[in-house]
Parts: C-alpha cells; structure tokens; sequence
C-alpha cells in the first residue's frame, strides 16, 4: 500500500516540528535562569534590591542608616539599634527602582527655593554592594499637590549661583510617604510577654495539703517524725 504524498509530507513536518521542540526545551533547561526581576526600564535608580547594603534616610533633623546583614535581614543603626521593618525598607527601595518620573522639568540655580529645594523634604542614600553610592534629593510638592519634585545624583549640592540648570524629576507622592513613614514603623515590632508568662501562678494545685492557720500565742502541735501526724497521748 503506497502513501499518499500528502501523508508523507505532514509526516515529515511532525518529525521536524517535534525535533525542533526538543532541541528548545534542552538548550532552556541548560540556560541559568534568574530568581530577580532587575530595575525596571525608566526607573529611579538602576539597581536591584539585592545589591543594596546601606540605606540612609534623612529627613527633618533626623536620619536613619540601615544596615542589610549577612542572613539578608535589615538593622537599624540609626537613631536606634533595632532590628528593621522589612517591608518599610522594600516599600522604599521597590519605589526607587520600579517608578518612572511623571514629567521633567528643569531648575535654575536661583529657583532652589521655588522647587523646595533650599529645605528639601528627605535625603535617601543607597549604596550598593560595589561600593556606588546613588542620591535622590526629595523637594517640595508640586502644584497639584499629587507629586513631588526631586533630583537624582546631582554633580555638585547645593547648587552654584553660576551654575548650569539642574533636571528635576516630578516623581509619585509614595516617595515622600516612604520617606516620612514614622520611625516607630520602621523598626520590627518586639512582642512582649502575656500577663501569665510575666507573672507566674500562686495557685496550689489541686490535691495539695494546706496547713490551718495557728492561733496568735499558741505553738504549732508536734508531730510525729516522718508521719506529718501529732503524736498520739499516753495514760
């Protein structure tokens, strides 16, 4: 019985379609593949998480250096030693890395004041495991009151009067709440002890003897040694 070419040729395309499968799916499985999703195109700052190993906030007469340990957990340093929030400092760091700016603007030397500058809300510094260090300078709120203008990794600060403009990034208001979040939420909560740990029972257990009060001004009744009983009277 004698194929029909047509059969011959679709038979021909499965084989090469299914080797072609195999030969994909054997060069996948010797490609390393990546547990982290590196900074998003247009972010921030250009890092990934894992590369941070000091973050420093300073904002409004205060500052907090954390440290990320050799287990991968954060510590606060700064103004108390503590054991960090995670999530306070991933919330900050995720925004620096994965926001892209709403708009750009540009700022004269002489218009410090007018962008917030001259007292800037927040100073973050992140400094990678290579050693770079990269700034974001957090000014006032922009005229929506939605944003905030903010400058990245400036060339020199504070500005020279004679200066070239600056670029000024209008970035997304979870920046400032990052930055602004209280200090008692950065820090990892510490449980303390229930009432009955801290306090251990008085209560007799159940079965057990207790002795009858003594009357002010009489002895309490000899016993007999070992028994626990008083001893017996003789005629």
């Amino acid at each position: 019985m004698k194929l029909q070419r047509s059969t011959v040729i679709l038979v021909g395309m499965a084989l090469l379609l299914g080797a072609g499968v195999l030969i994909a799916e054997s060069q996948r499985s010797r490609s390393p593949q990546t547990a982290e999703v590196g900074p998003q195109a247009g972010a921030l700052l250009g890092f990934a998480e894992s590369e941070v190993t000091t973050l420093r906030v300073e904002r409004q007469g205060e500052t907090l250096l954390l440290e990320r340990q050799g287990d991968g957990n954060w510590q606060m340093i700064q103004p108390q030693r503590s054991p960090a929030e995670p999530g306070a400092v991933a919330f900050l760091l995720s925004r620096l890395n994965t926001d892209a700016p709403l708009q750009t603007v540009t700022m004269a030397p002489d218009q410090v004041a007018d962008f917030g500058f001259s007292d800037p809300a927040g100073t973050v510094t992140v400094t990678l495991q290579n050693g770079t260090d990269h700034v974001l300078i957090l000014g006032g709120p922009e005229f929506s009151g939605s944003a905030n203008y903010a400058i990245i990794d400036p060339p020199t600060w504070p500005p020279e009067p004679e200066g070239a403009p600056y670029e000024v990034l209008v970035v997304n208001r979870d920046i400032a709440n990052g930055i602004n979040r209280p200090l008692e939420e950065w820090k990892m909560p510490v449980e303390s002890p229930s009432q009955e740990e801290a306090s251990p029972s008085t209560t007799p257990s159940p079965g057990a003897e207790t002795e009858a009060p003594v009357p002010a001004g009489e002895s309490p009744p000899e016993t007999e040694p070992g028994s626990g009983k008083p001893p017996e009277e003789t005629n």
